[in-house]
């Protein structure tokens, strides 16, 4: 019985050891100032119409768990306006950082991160994230040129419909979002401001264009970033 016992005991032990062996470690905690020095890709938050009408400005402060390979995940609200808080949670997700190290191995860290929102003193708009317009100027190449709508409709390859936002289907808003747009040379949306269009519907289509990608617009043998204008409908389906 003695051995019996001895045996169910190291048994058990064994078990509760294998057991917090498998057992997710929490998170690190890492202080927020310490934080950027580790970032390796940040997206500029989209300023969302409605706060951009009503001049909303501010800082949102998010509570984020960055994992062993430097991805953002459970981004959680600590603090902010409610109509800044989905744009800037939505760009944080997008952030990638460098794997934090601790006894050699990649761990898990928990931080704060906080993300500002400020109008600009010029037009509103959106940043681009993958134009290289900002890279040295081609000599003889302009570094924007516009082209219109119809021009550059004829060179869409990939165009995304707008998700129709639930509240504008249940009050049954229609209507047509006319957007500013700037294309790089390779073809992709970067900057999307909105020209007119009901607030219901406008960031629906903004994200939508933003996923459109088109043939470079080639001027003098060269491919251009240019600036256009598109339109993006909404219409209920009718019975």
């Amino acid at each position: 019985m003695k051995q019996f016992f001895a045996a169910y005991s190291a048994l058990l032990i064994f078990a509760v050891l294998a057991a917090s062996q498998d057992a997710p470690q929490a998170p690190i905690q890492v202080p927020p100032n310490s934080v950027p020095t580790f970032i390796v890709r940040k997206v500029t938050p989209v300023y969302p119409p409605l706060a951009r009408q009503a001049r909303i400005q501010g800082t949102v402060v998010l509570r984020i768990v960055i994992d062993k390979e430097g991805a953002v995940r459970d981004p959680q609200l600590v603090s902010g306006h409610p109509m800044l808080a989905p744009a800037a949670i939505e760009a944080v997700k997008q952030w990638r950082y460098g794997r934090y190290i601790s006894d050699d191995q990649p761990v898990e860290v928990e931080t704060i991160v906080r993300v500002n929102f400020k109008m600009p003193d010029g037009p509103e708009m959106r940043t681009p994230q993958r134009s290289r317009q900002d890279s040295p100027l081609r000599e003889g190449v302009p570094k924007l040129v516009r082209v219109s709508a119809g021009i550059m409709q004829g060179l869409l390859e990939h165009k995304v419909d707008p998700e129709y936002p639930a509240e504008a289907k249940e009050k049954h808003v229609e209507g047509t979002v006319l957007l500013n747009v700037d294309i790089d040379d390779e073809g992709n949306v970067g900057r999307v401001e909105l020209v007119s269009g009901h607030p219901m519907l406008a960031p629906a289509a903004m994200d939508a264009v933003l996923a459109w990608t088109y043939r470079p617009f080639v001027l003098n043998g060269v491919a251009v970033p240019v600036e256009t204008t598109v339109q993006v409908q909404f219409a209920l389906a009718r019975d």
